[in-house]
């Protein structure tokens, strides 16, 4: 039945488009999670009406389709599938910014336009207005991050609160259309999230419901002034009032969208890579080394880091407003704005002098990350995935982790904003992650004004065997480890979805029970979040 498939497929597409051969596989099975899905076939569609047939067909001959938007899905499966046997469903080349609303700041667009492409058409028609990035670089997704409830750093920070009004190809090949968009004519329809009647955006995010293509993105419009927030502290016990700081912060809204705090392992391993040599081998990073480094580039042991915009007095409130709840609680507040950027360009050795700060270097990721939050994608963190990665060196662009070879993991759990949460929940992880030789590289995201998303990358050599085993084993602590105090990731990889959904929960069931009436005979995307 699957060969009667793919001939349909390539009927419909052509051969360039049904990919069957192992040289045009290979890419799809790039992964950076130690993980080998067998694809059976990959199909392009560049238009709805195409995914609407390849769901048909695939029904007729019981074939199952696993949507990818680019495929750059890294630390979380990349492009396998979640069980063997699957068509590959590439949905990049429907890559249109359908609309740009610049007056109500909303673009409509579909599943394979990046967020590269989506700034660029932004700056190239000097529209002002603003995305944003997540941290996966220019060449990711923004329907594929949104679908998984992901978050950047900047003002619209959350992506589905973001997103508005959904295009979904049912398993039928019936096309859905939610809030107000089955109302022809609706003039709403990408203004007001929750149309009429039973909201069901949130049924095709997370799940295997539904093929979306095509979403409402809300934008951000670009504000009078806008200023980065850096905060340094340089002792772990400092934490504790800048967790509480930060609640106060975010509780009466003076950052515009998340704020992170970033400890000083996760900043280092974005500017360094593994001194296997240094280390004679061994794992996991001596505090030696890594109290040397931090020295050199002038890193504290705690940095934060969020936004700031409105109009000019905003702004100045808004300074003011952080230096007074953060007194006394840090060892240094800096604000960041174009001018001073250009300045720190222009003289890196005197402000080097000036900050005490190693200018040159912190540059490298200040640029970076102060692009990100006015909504500039950027590949700043992806060097984070090479630190183990023994073969390949850094590219001077187009980093791609899967591709490279890198061993990559991420652990994503949420962790109430209060001091107490925060340090339980080291308790849990730092002596997992040491015990099986790997590093602990802290970062709390402030998603909400009550809870942090913890991103923890497990990191590795893809080329170890050992090393590689050590992974999967400490993966699975964490996860077993925090489910049990409660402290649950917002995401998972598809290495973990198969064993979440077995369990005896009337949750489960309820999903399950979801899945069987959206998708009876089960050809989409078996596993992922649901059976």
């Amino acid at each position: 039945m699957l060969e009667t498939a793919i001939r349909e497929f390539r009927r419909l597409l052509g051969q360039q488009h049904t990919l069957t051969d192992e040289a045009s596989l290979g890419p799809y099975r790039w992964c950076t999670i130690p993980i080998q899905r067998n694809i059976a076939a990959v199909v392009r569609p560049d238009s709805v009406e195409q995914v609407q047939e390849i769901v048909r067909i695939a029904s007729a001959h019981q074939t199952h389709l696993y949507t990818i938007s680019t495929g750059n899905n890294w630390g979380y499966g990349s492009a396998q599938p979640v069980r063997d046997d699957n068509v590959v469903l590439d949905l990049s080349r429907m890559n249109r910014i359908v609309d740009v609303n610049t007056e109500l700041a909303y673009a409509i667009i579909e599943p394979g336009v990046t967020q590269g492409q989506l700034y660029r058409h932004l700056n190239q028609n000097r529209m002002s207005l603003w995305i944003n990035p997540t941290g996966a670089g220019p060449n990711c997704s923004i329907l594929g991050n949104t679908l998984e409830r992901g978050f950047g750093i900047g003002p619209n920070g959350d992506h589905f609160l973001a997103q508005c009004g959904m295009e979904v190809v049912l398993a039928s090949g019936e096309i859905l259309r939610t809030g107000f968009g089955h109302y022809e004519g609706a003039k709403a329809q990408y203004l007001y999230k929750w149309g009429l009647g039973p909201y069901l955006d949130g049924l095709f995010t997370q799940s295997n419901f539904g093929i979306v293509t095509k979403i409402g993105v809300w934008l951000m419009a670009a504000p009078e002034s806008f200023e980065a927030c850096y905060i340094t502290c340089h002792s772990e016990e400092q934490l504790t009032l800048l967790v509480d700081g930060v609640r106060h912060l975010m509780s009466t809204g003076v950052f515009q969208g998340p704020i992170n705090l970033i400890h000083r392992n996760r900043a280092l391993l974005m500017l360094e890579r593994y001194p296997w040599e240094q280390m004679g081998d061994q794992s996991p990073l001596k505090e030696s080394i890594t109290n040397t480094w931090a020295a050199q580039k002038k890193i504290g042991v705690w940095s934060g880091v969020g936004a700031i915009c409105g109009s000019n007095a905003q702004v100045q409130a808004a300074r003011k407003t952080i230096r007074n709840i953060l007194k006394g609680k840090v060892d240094r507040i800096t604000f960041l704005s174009d001018k001073r950027l250009q300045l720190l360009r222009r003289y890196p050795k005197a402000a080097s002098v000036l900050l005490k700060m190693n200018v040159p270097d912190l540059l490298k990721t200040l640029e970076g990350s102060y692009g990100m939050l006015k909504g500039i994608p950027s590949e700043v963190a992806l060097p984070l995935a090479y630190w183990r990665n023994r073969r390949t060196p850094l590219p001077s662009s187009e980093l791609n982790p899967a591709r490279d070879r890198c061993g990559l993991m991420w652990f994503a759990p949420v962790v109430p904003m209060t001091a107490k949460h925060v340090s339980e929940f080291r308790q849990i992880i730092e002596p997992i992650f040491a015990r099986y030789g790997f590093e602990a590289c802290l970062t709390f995201t402030a998603v909400n004004q009550r809870c942090f998303d913890c991103t923890l990358p497990l990191l590795f050599d893809r080329d170890n065997p050992d090393e590689v085993q050590k992974a999967q084993a400490c993966y699975a602590e964490l996860l077993s480890s925090c489910k049990r105090e409660g402290y649950l990731p917002y995401r998972l990889g598809v290495q973990s979805m198969d064993e979440e959904i077995a369990t005896e929960d009337i949750f489960w069931n309820v999903v399950h029970r979801l899945k069987v009436a959206l998708d009876p005979k089960g050809i989409l995307a078996p596993g992922r979040y649901s059976p």
